[in-house]
């Protein structure tokens, strides 16, 4: 089945080089947790009974999953294209909407591989229990989603490395690092705070933690279905570039 296949070589794509795609973002969000963690020991978080150590480690597990899901999809997509191997995808006899799915799936099971392994990496750091599953596994998911939905618009559009990399810098980054993973967001300004709530990586971000610590700033449905309806969005447009046609 072409779609299986197409699954099994994203797969088998960044399986193959873990070192780079599982133990670099383990070491990086060791990192974090080693420096923010223990030299911002002091600052309020914002939530009762809970140290910086603590909510940190939500932030960088859900990091990890955003930025992971993302660089999944675009860099396939644009490397495929660099080599000139994607016209042999476009020519398989398989449909635009299995070719889709099975990037935007592979993209959202490496983010969540990811995800656990800088979890089962840092968990240490911290003194939780898991307060809510059903949030951990929802905003995990969601947010893979809509960064690997992303991910496929970038690597759709771009044509250049210069091009992904400049989407990844000034939009993909940005929104993920002000949407509260090293910070409470109640500590902004009122400005600064309606601003940031138009970023839906704070809705997947306060999610996520909130099933780690039972808190969140924002009411959790309504975050909830913020990112599903973002999700729907960026994969329908996604969908809809690879349908009209991938640059070359």
């Amino acid at each position: 089945m072409p779609f299986i296949a197409l699954i099994k070589k994203e797969i088998f794509r960044f399986s193959s080089i873990w070192v780079q795609t599982i133990l670099g973002p383990l070491a990086t969000a060791l990192l974090y947790q080693l420096i923010f963690g223990h030299q911002l020991s002091s600052v309020s978080t914002g939530v009762a009974h809970i140290n910086y150590a603590t909510f940190l480690i939500p932030g960088l597990v859900i990091m990890q999953v955003l930025l992971n899901s993302f660089g999944n999809s675009s860099s396939s997509l644009i490397q495929s294209k660099y080599t000139g191997n994607i016209i042999f995808i476009l020519m398989a006899p398989i449909s635009s909407r299995s070719i889709y799915s099975a990037y935007l799936l592979s993209s959202i099971i490496r983010g969540l591989v990811v995800g656990a392994a800088v979890y089962l990496g840092i968990v240490w750091f911290g003194a939780f229990e898991l307060q809510h599953l059903w949030a951990v596994l929802y905003f995990a998911f969601m947010g893979a989603a809509i960064t690997a939905g992303l991910g496929m618009i970038a690597g759709i559009v771009c044509e250049k490395f210069d091009q992904l990399a400049g989407f990844q810098s000034f939009v993909m980054v940005p929104l993920i690092y002000l949407s509260g993973i090293f910070f409470n967001i109640q500590h902004f300004s009122p400005f600064w705070k309606k601003l940031a709530m138009l970023d839906p990586f704070l809705y997947i971000v306060d999610g996520f933690r909130y099933g780690f610590i039972g808190a969140a700033n924002f009411d959790i449905m309504y975050g909830a279905l913020f990112v599903l309806i973002f999700a729907i969005i960026a994969n329908g447009i996604g969908f809809g570039l690879l349908k009209r046609g991938i640059k070359f």
